[in-house]
């Protein structure tokens, strides 16, 4: 299935928060990478009249992973396939767990 074929809709933090603590599958070559979701955070609503809550997810990869920035296919069980666009970030400060860390906005 390619990126062309998903049809894109509105996601919700509804849908993350039950799976934080799970890994997801990011299609890549030459094999799926799995991201842990760390955590999904509401973010400050600045409208007053929008379709949805704005939130932020927090992935982690284990050390031997490194994305680059861009658009991913993810799911996770029964849960997608669904395109979020990952942007490479700093480790979170307090956390020692080695990997690197991504993140991805909905607003």
């Amino acid at each position: 299935m390619s990126n062309d074929e998903i049809i894109p809709r509105p996601i919700h933090l509804q849908e993350f928060v039950p799976m934080v603590g799970q890994v997801l599958l990011a299609d890549c070559n030459p094999r799926p990478a799995e991201l842990l979701l760390v955590s999904a955070t509401p973010l400050k609503q600045h409208a007053t009249m929008i379709e949805r809550l704005p939130f932020t997810l927090i992935f982690r990869s284990k050390a031997e992973v490194q994305l680059i920035e861009a658009t991913y296919r993810l799911r996770c069980g029964e849960w997608g396939p669904e395109l979020v666009h990952l942007i490479p970030v700093a480790k979170p400060m307090g956390t020692d767990t080695p990997g690197h860390y991504y993140q991805a906005v909905f607003n």
